[in-house]
Parts: C-alpha cells; structure tokens; sequence
C-alpha cells in the first residue's frame, strides 16, 4: 500500500470516529451512586390487579387450553379501562362475533381500544416484525397505557422459524422497555401431567421467556368444581411472591351479569387443585377399602371427609370391591 491510500484511509477513520464522537450514545454511563441516588427518588411500583400485573413491567400469563386466559385477561383490560388507564387488546384468538357472544350486555369503557389482524391486507403473513411495528406504531397514535397480546402462541403461529417465540418476546419487551409500556402477554403450556404442579418449566416455547418476563403466572383448572381456576405467582420480580403453592388465589368461572367473567375467591394449597396421580389414586383406594372393611362401620360421608375425597368416589371402590352397604 502507498502512503497516499494509507493517509487516505487513516484520514477515513479519523472522520468516521469524529462523526460518531458526535452521535448521542444509547448506552448510558454514570457512576453507580449517582444512578442509586436517581432511582430511589423515582415512584415504587405499583399492582394495577393485584398479584399479576405491575405498571411499566411484563407479565406472562399461561395456561393450557379451554383453562380461560382470554376471559380472565379481558376482565382485566376491562377494569383498567375503567381505572381510567388507555388499554388496548390485541386479539389473535377470538372472532368478532364469539367475543360478542360472551359480552352481550356488557357495557364497555370507552378507553378499552381493540386490534386485530387482518392478514389477506398482508404481503408476507409470516413477517411477525411488520405486525409488531404497527402495534407499536398503533399504540402510540392512541396514547395506549396497557397492551395485552392474546396470545403469544398464535402470533407466531405463522412464523418462518419454529423457534421464533423467544425473538418475538424480545421485541416485545424493547417495545415496553422504549415507551415505558405495561404490558401483559398471554400464552399457552405444552401437554403435561395434570396431577403435576405449574411451574416454570411448563411455560410453552423458548425457555427464555420466563427470563425474558418481569412476572410470570400460571392459570390452571381445579378439580374442586368444573368452573373453578387458580391461579399461582411463579415469578414476582418487584414484590414478595405470596401466592405460591401453599397459597394460590382460587376463582370461579360465571356468567352473571351478562357477561363472561370470574369471581374471585378463597385460597387453597395447589395440591388442593390437582387431581391425584395413579399412585396416589391406587393408595386411597387401599385406604377407602381399609376403612369400608373396620368394624365401626362408618359412613360412606364419614369415610370420603376423613380421607379427604369425593362421597362418589367412596361409593365407586365400594362397589367395585364388593362392599356396597346401606348409605348412611
């Protein structure tokens, strides 16, 4: 290389790097003090439902299906609205007229905005970053406050990359991060055991979404009664988790008032919730039989309180083992 290329190529470095040392960064400095110092004067985090969502965070709520995510996180949107916060759902689950059909005499705020996709107006329906830009860009134009996504799975189901939920959630969380968003994403578990508790592990896709998530919230049926829920804090980032597996906060799913939502209740162990495994399903059939087999002759009633099961169930092992006697 001759010394004029050399000089001219040093020349372009030396005025690239002058260019850039003009640039405002995006990578903030200061001493670690100073950014203590500037954060504690800032507001403390506040529950906007409790024990799920937290302003200005991310929450991923998940469930199996037919459990009532999307009944439960609209019941949401609709009492942030009513709060008075700007909330705008984005549906990739309901149609038009089946979300109708479940709110026919509700009356709904005006600051609960909807968004759906029409994906035949699409060029490329598996360019999930073109949707998730005009969500933003959407979002924005409406001054929204709260965006809920129903749901994670469905938004990428049309995806070139199988594994493409993890770069998605990301994007996801740059949007919140920007515009200092609330943000709820609901999303589906795979096939499990239903008589294992909800954990972590049970949320569907990249592993890094739980990471990825300032709270995560598991949503599961409870063998209790067919229209019961629970629901459990697997992940609280800025408070103290106090619905755990000792703890989850039951509900119960209702159609009164004229519109599909739940009621919350009491709170119970998970375990309450979960139907038995073989094992545990083989072990009180042993113990029911010991029991219709003592001469003291309890009560079937007597008999399904004290082993803590169904008055059905005492009735069925009796039966099927020949002990059917006389209910008391």
């Amino acid at each position: 290389m001759n010394d004029i290329n050399f000089n001219q190529k040093l020349d372009d470095v030396i005025a690239q790097a002058a260019q850039q040392q003009d640039k405002p960064s995006f990578v903030n400095v200061s001493r670690f003090k100073e950014y203590l110092e500037d954060g504690r004067k800032m507001d403390a985090p506040r529950e906007l439902i409790s024990h799920i969502l937290v302003e200005h965070e991310t929450t991923i709520l998940f469930s199996g299906p037919g459990v009532g995510k999307t009944t439960l996180a609209m019941q949401m949107a609709i009492e942030l609205a009513e709060q008075g916060k700007r909330v705008l759902y984005v549906n990739f689950e309901l149609s038009q007229q089946q979300l109708a059909l479940r709110y026919p005499n509700k009356e709904c705020p005006d600051m609960l905005f909807h968004a759906s996709i029409d994906y035949t107006k699409m060029h490329d329906v598996t360019d999930q970053s073109l949707i998730l830009s005009e969500i933003e860009r959407l979002a924005l134009e409406q001054d929204i406050e709260v965006i809920i996504i129903d749901n994670l799975t469905n938004l990428c189901i049309n995806s070139k990359e199988a594994a493409e939920a993890g770069n998605i959630m990301l994007k996801l969380l740059s949007m919140r991060l920007t515009h200092n968003w609330t943000m709820l994403i609901l999303a589906h578990e795979p096939k499990r055991k239903p008589s294992d508790p909800l954990t972590l592990n049970d949320l569907a896709g990249s592993k890094l979404l739980s990471n990825f998530a300032d709270n995560v919230i598991g949503f599961n049926k409870s063998k209790k009664d067919k229209n019961m829920r629970y629901f459990i804090q697997l992940k609280y980032r800025s408070f103290p988790i106090e619905l755990d597996y000792k703890n989850v906060q039951e509900l119960t799913l209702t159609g009164s008032d004229g519109w599909l939502h739940f009621e919350y209740g009491g709170y119970d162990e998970e375990r309450e919730h979960l139907p038995r495994s073989r094992d545990e399903k083989a072990e009180l059939e042993r113990d029911i039989v010991n029991e219709l087999k003592q001469p003291n002759g309890s009560s079937y009633r007597e008999i399904a309180d004290k082993l803590g099961t169904s008055l059905g169930m005492v009735q069925r092992v009796a039966k099927s083992n020949g002990l059917s006697r006389k209910a008391k």
